[in-house]
């Protein structure tokens, strides 16, 4: 006869499970949250909302001859508007019949699964519209920096999100430049890596883009975000208003480090915004800080070469330490906001009072006649036990002062940063 073994009585064996679920992924939302929805400016239709602005004052100053010379011609303020028209964005939500009434109490589940989908969704969304923010007005997340079997290295893997669809696009040409939509499998932080659940489709490339599933693949036809307004130059168009009609006017403050941050670039950026706008320019419109953790590691690298640590009289046990726990929480003084969806390389200064959503709908359930939730239907026409929802939102960015707002770019990433 055989001894008794685990497997013979792991039937009566009792099954211990921890009351806590662990989530694996980035939820934060840094900037997003930061921008808020103004209350001077609402859309009324589906056409544009216009923002008016007066780039040229009146100017016809000159010196005259009071003795029968002439004053002068006068002139006025010349006033332009722009526009902005809001975009929409979903996120979808299922679960079966069966998840529900497996997790419905607590005395069955530790998450009662239908709640806790519709909070992840709520939640998810947010840090989202957060990547979406950094972007430049075609709802491009990144750029291919290369590829593997069914993997794609990137910038920033924090710009997406496991199990997410995204578009790949060859060009921002619309129809023409799109190659395939694929689905992110997980998100791979530590090599800048999102891994697909399938290969990477034939031809893809460095220097393709990756957008938002069902974007329109075309400049400046979705969320108007970070890189749309950070442009120095007159190049391209500020709310459809060509820069080059008005130059500088539309214009962000740029100082290209080439090189490591240094704090006499700071300076020279501060001093940018001084000279565009007046010395109080910065206070009065609340300016921050926008970065992630390497550009934060940069400024902190400052310090940690000039630091002097005084060493107590008597033995020591243990040597000091060198580095404290977090990175400084301002950049010459102004608040610094590291957020890990930022872009690497380059810091943002923001004047966040001179920047707000304008909402067509605010972030609510999708509703048809008080009904939320709506069931699928199977193959034969009948109900399926499937249940979906979705959270939307219509929104649009808009930065009020251009000029107020200022980057450093081309800043050398710290050893040990996003693949350095």
């Amino acid at each position: 006869m055989q001894a008794g073994n685990n497997t013979n009585s792991i039937a009566s064996q009792r099954e211990y499970l921890r009351d806590k679920l662990e989530e694996t992924f980035l939820l934060s939302s840094t900037l997003w949250s930061r921008i808020q929805a103004r209350t001077d400016i609402k859309p009324v239709s589906s056409r544009p909302s216009r923002i008016p602005f007066t780039p040229i004052p009146t100017a016809a100053f000159r010196q005259f001859n009071p003795n029968g010379g002439p004053l002068g011609v006068g002139d006025g303020p010349q006033e332009v508007y722009g526009q902005l028209s809001c975009v929409y964005f979903s996120q979808g939500g299922a679960y079966t019949a069966q998840s529900e009434y497996a997790t419905d109490g607590d005395e069955r589940s530790i998450k009662n699964y239908v709640a806790y989908t519709e909070e992840t969704v709520t939640r998810t969304f947010a840090g989202m519209m957060d990547a979406v923010l950094q972007g430049d007005g075609s709802n491009t997340l990144d750029t291919v920096v290369s590829v593997g079997a069914n993997s794609i290295v990137v910038n920033n893997a924090n710009f997406f999100s496991s199990g997410q669809p995204i578009d790949i696009y060859s060009a921002l040409t619309g129809p023409a430049g799109f190659v395939a939509t694929v689905q992110i499998q997980t998100v791979d932080t530590t090599n800048t890596t999102i891994w697909l659940t399938g290969p990477v489709p034939a031809g893809v490339a460095a220097g393709f883009f990756l957008v938002v599933a069902g974007s329109a693949g075309l400049p400046n036809s979705g969320l108007l975000g970070i890189r749309n307004y950070q442009v120095a130059g007159n190049v391209g168009n500020f709310m459809n208003i060509l820069r080059s009609s008005y130059p500088d006017q539309f214009s962000a403050r740029n100082i290209p480090a080439n090189g490591a941050l240094v704090p006499a670039t700071v300076r020279a950026m501060l001093a940018q915004i001084i000279l565009a706008k007046g010395v109080d320019a910065a206070d009065e419109n609340d300016l921050i800080v926008h970065c992630n953790v390497d550009m934060a590691a940069a400024w902190e690298d400052n310090a940690l070469l000039v630091q002097r640590v005084d060493l107590p009289s008597g033995k020591r046990k243990n040597s000091e330490d060198m580095l404290a726990s977090k990175t400084p929480s301002a950049m010459a003084g102004y608040e610094m906001v590291v957020n890990p969806r930022a872009a690497p390389g380059i810091i943002d200064f923001l004047a966040l009072k001179e920047w707000g959503r304008l909402e067509a709908k605010a972030l609510d359930m999708y509703e048809v006649d008080g009904q939320t939730t709506f069931p699928q239907y199977g193959a034969d026409g009948s109900v399926a036990t499937t249940n979906m929802f979705w959270m939307i939102l219509g929104v649009q960015i808009g930065s009020w002062m251009p000029r107020i707002n200022a980057f450093i770019n081309n800043v050398t990433v710290p050893k040990g940063y996003f693949g350095h």
